[in-house]
């Protein structure tokens, strides 16, 4: 009996883990078959034509010396949805900075661009090409309509058909490059595709930008990577100015130069400081600890980021308690206009 009972509970235990096993391999089948199924559900076939021939290809180059040069590349490429009479929508990233830029539509035409806004608030690009472009353009939807869950599809450049998505979370995003986004859309399952690419509802209609693969988009911390996408409705009420003069009107969003993450400890780690931006200029430095505005403790990016609004526009004065080799001390700034910043690219 001694010698059996092991044996015996060895068995159980072999016979529990296949059975185990058996189910999460039944339930990893059947989530497999229903995401592939989920993404090969087609647009109806009314817009499909329009979605398919509205996306093209964005190549762009900035000079060898430009600052964004160092983080993002001097070539980038993406994609840009027509939204209008020889105009595309895109990521804003895309164009800082440009130099040149060059549309690819669905044939493979190689069309100059120009760039005619970068929207640094929202993040959004605008170009304007500079010969016919010849494809109808898609219409703009309402993004802040859209129910959660729902269907959405995204296409990006060299894609040959729209692939399926679910709309699952309008949580904030805080980008540790002093971007914040109150209720971007954010998607599942992930696409690699997703720089510049369209996002589109069940009539067709264009309702976000593609801007970044995101790790958790419930925001709870459990690690389940999808999409973000930038909402277009960000667009509309500054659309006319925009094309009009290449920026929003009124004062500039309020930017010190300063990548940062928070700290378990407390408090946001400097990553990067921006060559002669205010926080440059104030003395932060990379490995600094940023503690306090105003005196008052930073609990985290977007804490930060809407306090740092709620100061004023650009141009105006702050304090900000840092931690350099383990002392203290206040910094006083002015924000500025990160366009300032920035070369305007060729074009606006």
């Amino acid at each position: 009996m001694t010698m059996r009972h092991p044996f015996v509970m060895a068995l159980c235990a072999c016979l529990l883990s296949c059975s185990l096993a058996w189910a999460q391999a039944a339930r990893q089948t059947a989530s497999s078959q229903n995401n592939t199924d989920h993404t090969h559900q087609a647009l109806p076939p009314e817009p499909l034509q329009r979605v398919l021939q509205s996306v093209v290809t964005v190549q762009s180059r900035s000079h060898a010396q430009a600052n964004t040069s160092r983080t993002l590349g001097q070539r980038r490429e993406g994609s840009g949805v027509v939204i209008g009479p020889d105009l595309v929508l895109t990521i804003g990233y895309l164009l800082l900075e440009a130099e040149s830029v060059d549309l690819i539509d669905h044939q493979g035409r190689r069309i100059p661009g120009q760039v005619r806004a970068v929207d640094n608030l929202s993040g959004l690009g605008l170009i304007r090409a500079l010969v016919p472009l010849r494809l109808e353009s898609v219409p703009l939807g309402d993004s802040d309509s859209l129910p959660t869950p729902g269907k959405l599809w995204t296409l990006g450049q060299n894609e040959t058909a729209p692939t399926a998505l679910e709309l699952v979370s309008r949580k904030f995003f805080a980008g540790g490059w002093e971007y914040l986004l109150e209720a971007p859309l954010m998607t599942m399952p992930a696409v690699n595709n997703w720089s510049g690419s369209g996002l589109f509802d069940d009539q067709g209609r264009l309702v976000g930008i593609g801007s970044l693969l995101v790790q958790d988009v419930y925001g709870d911390q459990v690690p389940l990577p999808g999409n973000l996408f930038v909402p277009v409705n960000l667009l509309k009420d500054p659309l006319p100015d925009l094309l009009r003069s290449g920026k929003r009107p009124g004062p500039g969003t309020p930017w010190l130069g300063i990548t940062s993450q928070r700290l378990p400890s407390g408090g946001l780690a400097v990553l990067r400081v921006s060559p002669g931006s205010p926080a440059a200029l104030a003395g932060i430095a990379v490995g600094d600890t940023l503690l306090a505005l105003q005196g008052q403790t930073l609990q985290d990016l977007p804490d930060f980021y809407r306090r740092l609004r709620a100061l004023g526009p650009a141009g105006s004065p702050l304090t900000l308690t840092v931690r350099s080799d383990g002392q203290s001390r206040d910094v006083d700034l002015l924000s500025t206009d990160r366009a300032t910043a920035l070369k305007r690219p060729s074009g606006i």
